[in-house]
C-alpha cells in the first residue's frame, strides 16, 4: 500500500465530526417544535399546545402575585421559580412561552453537548428525538432532565457530592430525578463505598432541602399545595392502572378512586425500587441502567400520566445501547399518542376514536418501558467507554482525580498526538491505526 493511501485513510479515521452539527440540529428540531406551537396558539393564549399560556390565563401569577404565597401551583417549587423568573420578563401568555422557550432551547443544546461528549453518536436520539421536538416546551421538564443528566455523569465520573447537587435541583423542579438516588446509594454503599453514598445521599437532601425551605417556612400550606393537588387525583386514562383498575372493578373515580391508587401505587413503586436496588448490588449494575430503570420504575407506577413523561426517559435511549427498534418504536408510540390525544383537545380526533385507541397504545408503551428495563439490567447495557475510570469517593487515589471527578490511568499525550509510555520512549499512536 504506497503512503498517499495511508495519508488519505489515516485523515479519514482521525478527522473529527464537526462539533457544531448536532447542536445545531437540535436548533434545527426546537424550531420545528415551537412554529407548531405558534400555528396552534389563539384565542388570546386558551388555545395553546404547551401548559404555560394556560397557566398565566388561569393562576394570576407574576411580579406582584408569588407562586405558592400569593397564588397556588400545583408544579413543584423550581417549576414556579422558573414561572415567576419569566414572568417579570413579560406577563403575556405569549410572551411567558418564548421566554420559557429561549430558555429551554439552550438547556437542550447543553444536554445535546453533554450527551454527545460521553456516547457519541447515539446523542443524536435526544437531539432529533420525538419527544424533544413535541414536549421541550411543555412545562419546565427538561431543565428538571438536564440537573439529572449533569447528576447521573458526575456520578459516573465518582463525584457523589455534585451528582447529588445536581439530583436534588432537578428534584426541585420535578420531583422524579429524587427517584434515582435511592438505589445510587444502596449500590455504592454495597460496594464498600459508604463515604461516597454517604455524600450522594447528603449532598441530594441537603440541596432539596435548602431550595425548597424559603418557601416551607413562608407559606408551609402552599409549599404543600402540589403533594396534596397530586394525592387528589385519580388514575389517568394515560396509565394501565386506569384500565386494569376498571377490570378488576376497584374504584377509579372520586375520593375513594384517588385513595386507592395513591396506596396500589406506592406500594408499586416501593416494590420496582427494591427489587431495582437489589438488582442493582447483586448484577453490580453501572450508574446509567440504574438510573433508566428508577426513572422508568417511577412512570410505570405512577397513576398519572402525561406524554409529556416520555421526554424523561430520552437521555437513556442515549446512555445505554438500547436497539433501535425500540428506540423507533417508543418514538413512534409517543407521536401516536400525541396526534390522538392532544388532537382531541383541539377537536381533530373524536372521543371514541381515542377510547377505541388510546389502550392499545398505553399497553405497547408500557410494554416497551418493561423492554427497556430489561435492557437496562442485563449485561452490556453501558456505553462504549469513554476512555475515563470512575473513581470511588473512599478511594485514596481520589485525591489524584481531575477536575471532573475521573481518574484516568492513559498515558500522557503530547501536541502531536504521540503518548509516552514506561521509559519516556514516545510512541506514534498513528502508526498503531496502520496495523
Amino acid at each position: 500500500m504506497d503512503l498517499p493511501v495511508i495519508a488519505r485513510r489515516l485523515r479519514t479515521r482521525v478527522t473529527p465530526r464537526p462539533v457544531w452539527a448536532m447542536p445545531a440540529a437540535t436548533v434545527g428540531v426546537l424550531l420545528i417544535g415551537f412554529a407548531l406551537q405558534l400555528l396552534v396558539y389563539g384565542n388570546g393564549g386558551h388555545s395553546s399546545l404547551s401548559d404555560l399560556p394556560h397557566l398565566v390565563l388561569g393562576r394570576g401569577i407574576g411580579p406582584d402575585a408569588l407562586p405558592y404565597l400569593d397564588r397556588p401551583l400545583e408544579y413543584p417549587v423550581g417549576s414556579g421559580l422558573l414561572f415567576y423568573l419569566a414572568t417579570l420578563v413579560t406577563t403575556s401568555p405569549l410572551g411567558v412561552l418564548i421566554v420559557t422557550a429561549v430558555a429551554a432551547t439552550a438547556t437542550c443544546v447543553v444536554i445535546t453537548v453533554a450527551l454527545e461528549r460521553r456516547v457519541g453518536a447515539r446523542a443524536w436520539r435526544w437531539a432529533v428525538g420525538t419527544p424533544v421536538l413535541l414536549f421541550a416546551f411543555q412545562n419546565w421538564d427538561v431543565f428538571a432532565i438536564a440537573a439529572m443528566v449533569f447528576g447521573i455523569l458526575a456520578f459516573d465520573r465518582g463525584n457523589s457530592s455534585r451528582a447529588g447537587v445536581w439530583l436534588g435541583v432537578g428534584a426541585f423542579v420535578k420531583l422524579f430525578p429524587a427517584f434515582v438516588i435511592p438505589p445510587l446509594v444502596i449500590s455504592r454503599w454495597a460496594r464498600g463505598d459508604r463515604r461516597g453514598a454517604v455524600r450522594l445521599a447528603g449532598a441530594g437532601a441537603v440541596t432539596f432541602a435548602v431550595l425548597n425551605l424559603p418557601v416551607l417556612v413562608a407559606n408551609p400550606s402552599g409549599w404543600w399545595y402540589p403533594l396534596d393537588f397530586q394525592s387528589q387525583r385519580q388514575t389517568t386514562w394515560g396509565t394501565v392502572w386506569h384500565y386494569g383498575f376498571r377490570i378488576v372493578g376497584a374504584p377509579v373515580s372520586g375520593t375513594a378512586g384517588s385513595h386507592f391508587a395513591n396506596a396500589v401505587c406506592l406500594v408499586a413503586l416501593v416494590i420496582g425500587l427494591g427489587w431495582l436496588s437489589i438488582v442493582a448490588v447483586r448484577r453490580r449494575l453501572e450508574p446509567f441502567p440504574i438510573a433508566a430503570v428508577a426513572v422508568a420504575v417511577f412512570v410505570l407506577t405512577n397513576k398519572v400520566y402525561s406524554p409529556t413523561y416520555d421526554v424523561w426517559l430520552v437521555p437513556f435511549f442515549v446512555l445505554l445501547a438500547v436497539p433501535r427498534r425500540v428506540w423507533v418504536g417508543f418514538c413512534a408510540v409517543d407521536l401516536a399518542i400525541y396526534v390522538l390525544v392532544f388532537g382531541y383537545f383541539h377537536g381533530l380526533t373524536s372521543r371514541d376514536e381515542v377510547h377505541m385507541l388510546l389502550p392499545v397504545f398505553v399497553f405497547v408503551r408500557a410494554a416497551l418501558l418493561v423492554a427497556l428495563v430489561v435492557i437496562a439490567v442485563r449485561p452490556g447495557s453501558r456505553p462504549e467507554s469513554s476512555g475515563s475510570t470512575p473513581v470511588l469517593d473512599g478511594d485514596p487515589a481520589a485525591e489524584r482525580r481531575d477536575r471532573g471527578g475521573v481518574e484516568t490511568d492513559r498515558p500522557p499525550v503530547d501536541a502531536e498526538g504521540r503518548t509516552q509510555e514506561g521509559d519516556g520512549q514516545l510512541v506514534d499512536r498513528r502508526k498503531r491505526l496502520l496495523r
